[in-house]
């Protein structure tokens, strides 16, 4: 069963030559028999398109640029490997069956990373059993959230549409499961007209001489540059043993200014993240585009060991500087000694999101086509309360989102921090639900004057979802709500579930969930066999295949 604790895994890593590093960075991003996406050439002149419209063609062979990224590429397995393993990832503890009688709301913030896919799909490529995964690595809402689903767009001024999918659980006969998809419009023109301000903070650090890390990390930031225009400003800040400012608001249209100092960058000495982050918010606010873009992007293993080094220390940092205006995302890179605990944090409090790197065509996904959606904010705070119907309910299940979960009384306090979404972007809260008369135990406690609450016994309606954010730049506080009953069940729910149902099944198998039931290799793959797959949802296929086959 996969650990759920804090880990420094003492795994040893002698499994991960050559070989597999290599076909994992191929497999991995869908490299093998796939699209055949590559670095860009790093002197090339970008062209001035913003950032919200320009597209990036590839054309030199994947494989080339799949091999340049081995973590140790040339050289023998036993050189390759590193005695132990020195990952870390916070402690989640999964949720249960709570009473909706006692218990009838259930409150998140918005979540949309992507980290805990690629790491994982980084992990099984290496050849890591589901045993050797930590828990906190497995983030079920990010596995979610890697893929593209089929949701609306949102009706005249609302920012969000939700979209509500309800089937029988296909891991539990006693339940249902409810899928609530929450999507935004694909442009937010009138933000990134404005340019953008953006500083890459960039770890130089010892740790970061490793092909899959810095080299990985230059090509990765190619392609972003390459998507910038002449309203973009761009400021590098590197750090190792102190930190030290490479550019200092260099026009987008100077990508060759950009990448010359990106390339000229080496790794050596330990990691001042504290000093690095101080300097990248002091360009940022220095060069502050009002009513524009203005982000911190932060490329990194995350293994802080200078300064500020600890999960406490960080949160507390960021959310100081959150108020300053200026967003905070995540890059990760690497492997061996990665620190996700950290790097999730920084991004989960500097307003940001989090994506881990593990090949190129990852970075084209990250910073090129969903870049808009990535670096644009449209809606901050964005927080999901669902409140369920005790009469018509027993009890439900809140699947993932550990580490997001917000108390009740702060749904509609407006100086709680939540997530940030951007435009064209996506994310999925589920729910494992037992109805009324359902044999599904849900615990609770039995009260002496009875319970809680009792619910509408007058309406067929399951439970009612309200989204409620901020619009970037200002504007008053807005809600949507949605209503789930009956009418929405489906024998087939469709595509979109099913794949869901899939992805849940496989990440309540990696982290040893005590609520997986029925979920194994066989439920999984006839849940995809009925499924379209595209691409991405086929390299999923070849992850649990890698995982449970």
């Amino acid at each position: 069963m996969a650990r759920n604790h804090l880990s420094v895994v003492g795994r040893s890593v002698a499994s991960m030559a050559i070989t597999a590093s290599l076909v994992g960075a191929l497999a991995g991003c869908g490299l093998m028999g796939g699209k055949t996406h590559h670095n860009v050439a790093r002197d090339s002149e970008p062209s001035v398109e913003t950032l919200t419209t320009k597209t990036n063609e590839y054309d030199d062979a994947a494989a080339n640029a799949a091999q340049s990224y081995a973590p140790m590429a040339g050289l023998s397995a036993d050189e390759s490997s590193v005695d132990f393993n020195t990952e870390e990832y916070a402690s989640l503890t999964e949720q249960g069956f709570v009473s909706a009688a006692t218990r009838p709301l259930s409150t998140v913030s918005s979540d949309v990373d992507t980290a805990s896919y690629c790491n994982l799909r980084r992990m099984l490529h290496d050849g890591w059993t589901p045993d050797e995964i930590d828990a906190g690595a497995v983030r079920i809402e990010e596995m979610l959230n890697y893929f593209s689903y089929d949701y609306d767009t949102p009706h005249e001024d609302d920012l969000f549409a939700t979209n509500v999918h309800v089937g029988d659980c296909p891991w539990n006969k006693n339940t249902k499961l409810v899928t609530l998809g929450f999507s935004t419009a694909p442009e937010a023109q009138s933000v990134a007209d404005k340019g953008s301000n953006l500083v890459f903070l960039i770890d130089v650090s010892g740790s970061m001489d490793s092909p899959d890390k810095l080299d990985l990390l230059k090509d990765s930031f190619d392609v972003l540059v390459s998507h910038l225009g002449e309203n973009d400003r761009v400021s590098i800040v590197t750090y190792a043993n102190g930190e030290d400012v490479i550019l200092d608001g260099a026009h987008g249209t100077e990508g060759r200014k950009i990448m010359r100092a990106i390339n000229r960058l080496r790794a050596d000495g330990a990691t001042n993240g504290e000093a690095g982050l101080q300097m990248a918010y002091e360009l940022a606010r220095n060069n502050y585009i009002e009513g524009g873009v203005n982000r911190i992007v932060m490329a990194s293993d995350g293994d802080l060991n200078v300064g500020m080094s600890s999960e406490s220390d960080l949160h507390d940092y960021v959310d100081q500087q959150r108020e300053s205006g200026v967003y905070l995302s995540v890059l990760g890179f690497g492997t061996g000694n990665y620190k996700d605990n950290k790097m999730e944090t920084l991004a989960d409090h500097g307003n940001g999101s989090y994506h881990y790197i593990d090949c190129v065509e990852e970075a084209e996904r990250v910073l090129g086509s969903n870049l808009t959606a990535n670096l644009v904010p449209l809606a901050d705070d964005v927080k999901v309360q669902v409140e369920f119907n005790p009469a018509q309910v027993k009890g439900y299940r809140l699947i993932g989102y550990e580490n997001r979960a917000m108390a009740d009384e702060d749904f509609r306090d407006d100086k709680k921090d939540a997530g940030d979404v951007g435009p064209g972007s996506q994310f999925t809260v589920a729910y494992e639900v037992a109805l009324a008369g359902s044999a599904q135990e849900v615990g609770g406690t039995e009260l002496k004057y009875g319970d809680a609450a009792s619910g509408d016994a007058e309406t067929s309606e399951w439970m009612c979802a309200t989204v409620r954010y901020k619009p970037a730049g200002g504007g008053d506080v807005r809600e949507q709500q949605t209503v789930v009953d009956e009418a929405d069940w489906r024998r087939d729910p469709g595509d979109d579930w099913r794949f869901q149902a899939a992805v849940i099944e496989l990440g309540m198998l990696l982290r040893g969930s005590d609520y997986a039931g029925s979920s194994d290799y066989d439920s999984i793959t006839q849940l995809l066999d009925a499924t379209e797959l595209d691409s991405d949802r086929e390299g999923f296929l070849e992850l649990v295949d890698l995982a449970l086959g």
